[in-house]
């Protein structure tokens, strides 16, 4: 028997709850896109302020209703896919709506001294390489940056273009773990694991963490990163006991239940990064030809063009907690 039975019982209870959402924008699209046509001149900030205005004078209300739902506790939403919301092939547009949607979904944006950041593509040499946004192989469930000491609490991103066809896959945690017996679990809610930074890192960096967290705002968190770099091995390791159940849970991806989004595009994808484990296959083209786009890459000629952030939520405070010299003004 578990240590705590009750709380084993709360916790499959607790993330059985999760769901992911489906949204089609294709009742916008045409306007966007008329939009744009006429307005594309101008600079990407005012823009962006353009499409806000226009998303909230026209958004259904059933479907506004889920931005700042995604990861909390209360709410039971990890990820929201929404499809059909642009089809014109223009990076300055996608980069547009992917800014402005995540402003929206509440994520506050963060770029690594050491990252190419925003764009997602085939980059010199990738070809050679699996487990990395940027090259051509497959990428192994994992959530973002579990080495840093910032925590990610969401991961966005908007496809340009996709003429490989190769969806984002996406994984609750609960549907890698349900053959873990439930003294299983109780070592996985208890045990603490090292993660390490990998190819996209300059140098070396590592945290430890505990694997399965909890607060109230967001409820049951996990940090789990089953990728396997090629220099550095392993990207997450437990730290004194428990790598028998992280193994176990390895075995079962293969077999596991997942969703993937629209790789078409004008979808945009956002995730709860620590209710969510990401992953990709490689990519549905011949490794002659992504070696042949990977070799001069460019935004216009890239079968793959996706934009992507990361960072924590954005908070909004009471006026009472604002310095003193503003209280008392209307």
């Amino acid at each position: 028997m578990p240590n705590n039975p009750s709380a084993v019982s709360e916790f499959r209870e607790q993330i059985n709850r999760e769901t992911s959402i489906n949204l089609d924008f294709g009742y916008l699209s045409g306007a966007i896109e008329s939009w744009w046509v006429k307005n594309n001149h101008q600079p990407t900030h005012t823009l962006k302020l353009q499409l806000l205005n226009f998303f909230q004078s026209h958004l259904r209300s059933e479907d506004a209703w889920h931005f700042d739902k995604v990861g909390l506790a209360n709410e039971g939403i990890a990820a929201v896919c929404i499809k059909n919301i642009f089809s014109l092939d223009s990076p300055k547009l996608a980069l547009t709506v992917h800014e402005t949607l995540a402003d929206m979904f509440y994520l506050n944006d963060i770029k690594y001294d050491y990252e190419e950041h925003k764009a997602l593509y085939l980059k010199p040499s990738a070809e050679q390489y699996k487990e990395w946004g940027n090259g051509y192989g497959d990428i192994t469930p994992h959530s973002d940056d579990l080495y840093e000491h910032m925590d990610v609490d969401y991961l966005a991103l908007t496809v340009c273009r996709d003429t490989t066809h190769t969806p984002t896959a996406y994984y609750f945690p609960r549907d890698l773990m349900d053959n873990l017996s439930d003294d299983e679990l109780d070592t996985l809610i208890t045990m603490q694991a090292v993660f390490i930074s990998g190819k996209n890192v300059t140098g070396f960096k590592e945290r430890i963490r505990e694997v399965v967290t909890h607060n109230p705002l967001f409820g049951y968190q996990f940090s789990l990163d089953f990728r396997i770099d090629p220099h550095c091995g392993e990207r997450m390791r437990a730290v004194n006991e428990g790598q028998q159940v992280l193994d176990k849970i390895r075995a079962r991806i293969a077999h596991a239940r997942h969703h993937v989004s629209t790789a078409q595009t004008g979808t945009f994808l956002i995730v709860a990064n620590r209710k969510i484990l990401h992953a990709r296959p490689t990519l549905n083209i011949s490794i002659d030809m992504a070696s042949k786009h990977s070799s001069a890459p460019t935004l216009a000629t890239t079968p793959r063009l996706l934009f992507r952030s990361k960072g924590p939520r954005k908070y909004y405070y009471p006026l009472d907690e604002c310095p003193s010299f503003i209280k008392g003004k209307p």
